[in-house]
């Protein structure tokens, strides 16, 4: 009981607490919940009477029904996922159909097996385990995905670690080769390189929008990835863009001041494509009272990261481009740095500040984005505390059930009392009921949880990308977080079983014998 206990207990922490989550924490888990269980379950008697005390003796005909039922359900949900396979990428409301006949099915299959194990009474219970468990399970996977997509997205904009100093520094400058000098040999480090950053929006076309200068030979790795069309290279090529002539009848090839990659749906506000010319506007420059100065771009490329916020509002030009914008107004310099492990990054902060000891301001990539990844991690808090008020519920519903079947039960417990049967022993065998309802309930809500997680993955949920700034509805599995779920549902069933067993044990025999 006391390893039941204690693996609620800190499954229950770790599931509110995510930095807890650790390897060792996992193992811990499943080694208490497997201890328990050996312990419950290892005594003959006690397992074949509680397991058989939850079982209902059914007729004959009721069974024919039950099997019939099962293999129907089963066999339409296989039918149902066949023609989501056949029909995928094809005719999505055929797939949408497809995928609800299998999510019911899946239940009702669920269902039936549990009514031709268990009373009606103790598969009410038992259903309530399954819910609360595949709630939670489909809940935790879908914030982990949102965490991992919002995290691979914010990485592939932004370096593991950033180098900023404070004041003026020239990309070009002696102070901006020493710091890439003195961070050369950190360790885990793959990549190292120069950039410049707007300091505010500019005016692309008709649109405000970022500008980032990349160094094209180290800076670029990511940027090559998420291209759709154009070259890399082509920002350090000359172009030239096509203007109208003075009298409009006619038009003339012009240096263009410099080259220009756009985030697709960017790209689509201002309908340009590779090969177009854009004019980049410098707000609030300085250059006093003038109206403000304006650059000639082609654009030689295009990319679509998936993260709405940086395809809509982001733009990539070289470091000698962003020099001539730097010159109208200041832009931020830095130096980014990527490790071999994003997390890596956070503890040599530390080592990099030792290392330049003076004005700069070292961020890290979680630090970067506080305020998103704070978010993501109270609301999967906060969901998972409420969903496990549902296994709650479920836990009422057990103590219900057993104690229902411990009334029923009045006259055999009297017998076995009056045989010489110990009190713990009539204890154990009720624990071993309200447990098996736990430990059945969690099995399959996980099972359903995993079916459902799954299926959401294959169809591929469309969400809205300036609502939740990706297009899919993200799903990650993570089996630490399935051990805790499991370990605190079994925890709180178990705990739920205590007040049915201690009633059975300390019932007389004397009284059952008298009124049975």
């Amino acid at each position: 009981m006391l390893q039941f206990a204690l693996a609620g207990v800190i499954a229950v922490a770790a599931l509110a607490t995510p930095a807890l989550q650790y390897p060792v924490v996992t193992t811990l888990l499943v080694a208490l919940v497997l201890g328990g269980l050996v312990g419950l379950y290892r005594r003959p008697f006690e397992r074949f009477a509680g397991l058989r005390y939850l079982h209902r003796t059914q007729n004959p005909g009721r069974t024919r029904r039950l099997h019939t039922g099962i293999a129907i359900t089963a066999a339409v949900g296989l039918g149902a996922l066949t023609s989501f396979f056949l029909a995928r990428g094809h005719h999505r409301a055929i797939e949408t159909v497809a995928i609800v006949m299998v999510l019911v099915g899946g239940l009702m299959l669920v269902l039936l097996l549990l009514l031709r194990l268990f009373s009606v009474f103790t598969t009410v219970s038992t259903m309530g385990v399954v819910l609360g468990v595949t709630s939670l399970i489909v809940v935790l996977a879908v914030t982990s995905g949102f965490q991992r997509e919002f995290q691979d997205k914010v990485l592939a904009l932004n370096a593991h670690l950033i180098v900023i100093p404070y004041g003026d520094v020239d990309v070009d400058s002696v102070e901006a080769d020493e710091i890439e000098a003195k961070l050369r040999d950190l360790p885990g480090v793959v990549s190292r390189a120069k950039f410049l950053f707007s300091a505010g929006e500019v005016m692309v076309g008709s649109v405000g929008a970022n500008l980032k200068g990349i160094d094209l030979v180290h800076g670029a790795d990511d940027l090559r990835r998420a291209l759709v069309d154009g070259a890399i290279d082509d920002l350090a090529k000359p172009a030239t863009c096509a203007v109208a002539g003075g009298d409009g009848a006619g038009g003339a090839r012009v240096d263009a001041a410099g080259r220009i990659i756009l985030g697709m749906e960017l790209a689509h506000r201002l309908r340009l494509k590779v090969g177009d010319c854009v004019s980049i506007m410098v707000p609030f420059s300085n250059a006093g009272d003038t109206a403000p100065p304006s650059f000639l771009y082609k654009v030689v490329g295009r990319f679509q990261m998936g993260f709405n916020e940086y395809d809509t509002r982001l733009a990539y030009v070289s470091l000698q481009d962003a020099r001539k914008l730097a010159s109208a107004r200041q832009s931020v310099f830095g130096v980014e740095l990527r490790f071999a492990d994003p997390q890596q990054a956070i503890p040599m902060a530390k080592e990099v500040r030792r290392r330049l000891d003076g004005p700069y301001r070292v961020v890290d990539w979680q630090e970067l984005n506080h305020n998103l990844f704070t978010a993501l991690k109270m609301q999967k808090v906060i969901i998972s505390l409420l969903l496990v008020l549902i296994i709650l519920v479920a836990a009422f519903n057990i103590i219900a059930s057993l104690t229902m079947i411990v009334l029923s039960k009045v006259r055999e417990i009297a017998i076995m009392k009056s045989m010489g049967a110990p009190s713990a022993m009539l204890a154990r065998l009720f624990l071993v009921a309200g447990t098996s309802v736990g430990g059945v309930g969690t099995v399959l809500g996980i099972a359903c949880g995993v079916m459902v997680c799954e299926l959401a993955k294959l169809y591929g949920y469309p969400l809205d990308p300036k609502v939740y700034l990706i297009g899919r509805l993200p799903v990650d599995i993570a089996p630490r977080e399935i051990v805790a779920v499991a370990a605190a549902t079994l925890a709180i069933c178990v705990l739920a079983t205590l007040y049915p067993s201690l009633r059975a044990s300390r019932m007389r025999a004397v009284d059952g014998l008298r009124f049975n």
